[in-house]
């Protein structure tokens, strides 16, 4: 698994050191979930019609999809902490793999939307997990660095999904989008046995009790310094979401390109998300997270109200529209990345809990926040451009709030990860 060294823990346990190649390993993983998510999309039309569905009783299955990965997020958390990463981990992949089985030789709606519940339950153990392990095996501006890797590829996952599925799709319809994640599924639990270790050491491990588990929920949520960051990041992820969601409609409808034209767009906003990440790696790791935080969090709102203005009086082109696109998609994975870098740090005492916490309340926030960009027809950009201005406006507001729950310095959570990481202190 690479070097081993020692980090002194409140067991005094060896914890495996996060190398590049774990942490590349790690990124994989936080492609699971958007990536599920998304493959069958250029096949949904089919999809309904060969189930005798419509479009919008088709689109329950990516409904229960993130019920599952809500849901999911929670137990898998209050799991993660009790039997250690790499078990969970396990289990996830391999409730994925047969759920996407399943999936794939649904013969009705209910059946598929059922094994999409399963899909979402399953894959939520890797981003989970992925995070945990983080938290598990770095502090401070090296753990920034690593989360910005982190929310990039899981930034990219929605943007490679439906490029993926279409690929699929040219090869025997929807079913073999879902044939293919069945080979995908296997191959990320092949890759997680033999290159991903387990980070959280027996001693630090808290037994599954419901009042245990509840009590650690309550006291992330009690702390603002969790709450701020961990909004922060959620409704920063919603501004994504609501650009990947509308990104079909505004290339075709709104800009009328081709399929090259469409295909040429997400290859900007792939690269754009993977700039912003790969720039705030390093520049995180020299001004902190929360500086560049800020510093993100402005060029955002530069870009997207940018946006709304070639939206509402033009002229809304590809031109302007990449001009404003690409800074906003870029500033908004290294928000991510940062955001979640302080959530974290305010729940090494329950990493997994905390990043379960974290993540449910970013995949409730996308799928309430995504479908309105598109409130007003398939014909104009305003919506998509005034949801996101909105949403990375109300991403500082909480922002600020996780800032004033940092500085107040008396919230438990904050002084038992001191007293168990004396050496991360000042």
């Amino acid at each position: 698994m690479g070097r081993r060294a020692r980090r002194t823990t409140a067991t005094d346990a060896t914890t495996p050191v996060l190398t590049t190649g774990l942490l590349s390993v790690l990124g994989l993983l936080m492609t699971v979930n958007p990536i599920t998510s998304n493959i069958y999309l250029p096949g949904l039309s089919q999809m309904a019609a060969d189930l005798g569905t419509t479009i919008a009783g088709a689109q329950f299955a990516l409904t229960g999809f993130l019920l599952g990965v809500a849901a999911g997020q929670l137990i898998v958390g209050a799991l993660a902490d009790s039997l250690g990463r790499r078990p969970v981990l396990m289990l996830g992949l391999s409730v994925l793999t047969g759920a996407s089985v399943l999936v794939a030789v649904a013969p009705t709606i209910e059946l598929l939307i059922a094994g999409r519940v399963l899909q979402g339950l399953g894959s939520s153990a890797a981003v989970v997990v992925a995070r945990a392990v983080v938290s598990d095996t770095a502090r401070g501006r090296q753990a920034a660095a690593s989360y910005s890797v982190l929310m990039g590829m899981l930034a990219v996952g929605p943007l490679v999904g439906p490029l993926l599925g279409s690929a699929l799709m040219q090869l025997g319809g929807w079913r073999t989008t879902f044939v293919g994640l069945i080979v995908i599924s296997a191959a990320y639990l092949v890759m997680a046995v033999f290159a991903v270790p387990e980070t959280l050491a027996p001693g630090d491990r808290t037994p599954v009790r419901i009042g245990r588990l509840l009590g650690n929920y309550g006291r992330l949520l009690r702390d603002p310094g969790y709450t701020g960051n961990a909004l922060s990041m959620a409704i920063a992820f919603g501004a994504l979401s609501t650009h990947v969601s509308a990104s079909s409609f505004i290339a075709q409808d709104v800009l009328d390109t081709d399929e090259w034209g469409f295909s040429f767009l997400y290859m900007c906003y792939a690269g754009a998300v993977l700039v912003g990440s790969s720039l705030n790696a390093p520049l995180s790791a020299r001004f902190g997270p929360r500086r560049m935080l800020v510093v993100c969090q402005a060029v955002a709102i530069a870009s997207t109200a940018a946006m709304v203005w070639f939206a509402i009086v033009g002229p809304f082109t590809v031109t302007t529209f990449l001009a404003t696109i690409v800074p906003a998609c870029a500033a908004g994975s290294a928000i991510l990345a940062n955001a979640t870098t302080l959530t974290l740090a305010r729940a090494a005492f329950a990493a997994g809990s905390g990043a379960a916490l974290m993540g449910c309340t970013q995949f409730l926030v996308g799928s309430l926040v995504s479908p309105l960009g598109g409130v007003l027809g398939p014909h104009t950009a305003a919506p998509m451009a005034v949801v996101m201005l909105a949403c990375f406006a109300l991403s500082v507001v909480a922002g600020a709030l996780g800032l004033w729950g940092e500085r107040r310095g008396d919230v438990v959570v904050a002084s038992e990860d001191a007293r168990t990481h004396p050496e991360e202190r000042g």
